[in-house]
């Protein structure tokens, strides 16, 4: 997936502060953990790669292992590779929708109110729950009417003008489902005199494709996205999601 060697691993001291950290452990039982997934299944899986456990489908590459983690091993990174070297799980429906961020950003936006109100649905939510596997618990994120980009377009004059200038990634939660988010950041550079230059066709980070499987797709997007921050006149110092910021140090490989 990036710059992984075969003994990243060995820097595990087993405290297991990821498996805490964990979100999906706490809520799926067979699920082993990142710990179990990762540093202590790849020791595992390059014995014999048919010990692949298929559960670490479950993990959704949040990184809040690797945040936690006191020894820096890149637990989400060695969960994905895992997948994308070892697995047969082959994307689905539900997993196509929940992964192209974009295209179901740019097809819910301009209907938002409704489609935020349908989607909070009882029958609806029961209904997604038994076609897409989509539990019926979950709550979905409600998207914007109208996106950053659309706000930001009225602001291009004003930000062309200040002294300093930064490229700003806002990612697809700012653009489609939290604008003020990236607003609200805007203004925070601008009262330092720093004005907001986007990327032109910016596109999703790739994060939700690694975790859905469409792992050469994510690959793509991600070669694509550096070759546009290469080409941008301005600095790439501000990001509204740390992914973001993650995708541009470390390519995929």
């Amino acid at each position: 997936m990036n710059l992984l060697d075969e003994t990243s691993f060995e820097s595990c001291i087993k405290c297991t502060v990821c498996t805490t950290a964990c979100p999906v452990s706490r809520v799926r039982p067979e699920y082993p953990g990142p710990k179990q997934a990762g540093p202590d299944g790849e020791r595992l899986r390059l014995k014999d790669p048919s010990l692949y456990d298929d559960a670490l489908k479950y993990c959704t590459n949040c990184k809040r292992c690797e945040v936690s983690c006191p020894s820096e091993v890149k637990i989400g990174d060695i969960i994905q590779r895992a997948r994308a070297k070892y697995g047969e799980h082959s994307p689905s429906l539900r997993d196509a929708i929940l992964s192209h961020t974009d295209l179901m950003g740019t097809l819910s936006t301009p209907f938002a109110p409704l489609v935020n109100a349908t989607t909070g649905l009882k029958p609806v939510r029961k209904l997604l729950d038994k076609a897409l596997n989509i539990d019926s618990h979950r709550e979905l994120p409600k998207y914007s009417f109208g996106t950053f980009r659309q706000w930001y377009r009225r602001q291009a004059g004003h930000q062309a003008s200040l002294p300093q200038q930064v490229a700003f990634f806002h990612g697809c939660f700012v653009n489609y489902n939290h604008p003020q988010l990236g607003k609200d950041m805007v203004k925070v550079l601008n009262a330092m005199g720093i004005g907001v230059q986007l990327l032109k066709r910016e596109k999703c980070c790739g994060v939700p494709l690694i975790a859905n499987g469409f792992i050469e797709k994510a690959k793509k997007t991600g070669d694509g996205e550096r070759q546009l921050a290469r080409r941008s006149r301005y600095p790439p110092r501000a990001s509204g999601r740390c992914h973001l910021i993650n995708l541009y140090l470390h390519p995929a490989r």
